[in-house]
């Protein structure tokens, strides 16, 4: 299914693109105050909004809004570890969401497609903190954390789609 804005101006696709990077680098930073159970564990709620550009928009504004995120959130906590994190999650997540939904989007769900790519994140995630650290051991927190991101994947995926089809039915303005 098709949930990409018809017709929107250059501008508006900037701005919209710019808000919804806003958004992710946001919640992303609102999210990173909550303690969760287990290392590297989040719920990827800055995910939401790079689907929804992907939805929206498209693959361009999709990988906008996630570089904007990984950049602004680095030069916040200016953390090696957190933009090397970030980015090998992204490398992996993000062609792979993009792939799937622009060949599979009529076979695969949102919330499916965005399962995969937190799985693929997750796997980015623990692959550069494996590089970091010299240590393969780290691979050993794959699998609570790919647990967490089926759920936290199908959520975000869920709250992404709800978000394109608000975007998409909304008058022109």
């Amino acid at each position: 299914m098709e949930y990409r804005i018809q017709d929107s101006g250059k501008t508006k696709r900037i701005a919209v693109t710019a808000m919804l990077g806003a958004l992710a680098l946001a919640s992303g930073l609102i999210e990173s105050r909550f303690p969760l159970p287990y290392p590297g564990m989040r719920l990827g709620v800055s995910n939401i909004f790079s689907m929804t550009a992907l939805l929206v928009f498209g693959p361009a504004e999709a990988v906008s809004v996630t570089v904007l995120r990984i950049a602004l959130s680095f030069f916040l906590s200016g953390s090696p570890a957190t933009l090397a994190c970030s980015a090998g999650g992204a490398l992996l997540s993000l062609p792979l969401s993009i792939v799937l939904y622009e060949r599979f989007r009529d076979s695969l769900s949102v919330p499916a497609i965005s399962v995969a790519s937190a799985f693929a994140f997750n796997v980015g995630q623990v692959g550069a903190i494996a590089a970091l650290l010299r240590s393969p051991e780290v691979f050993a927190w794959l699998p609570p954390l790919l647990i967490c991101a089926a759920v936290t994947g199908f959520a975000v995926g869920s709250l992404a789609l709800v978000m394109a089809r608000r975007m998409s039915s909304a008058p022109n303005q």
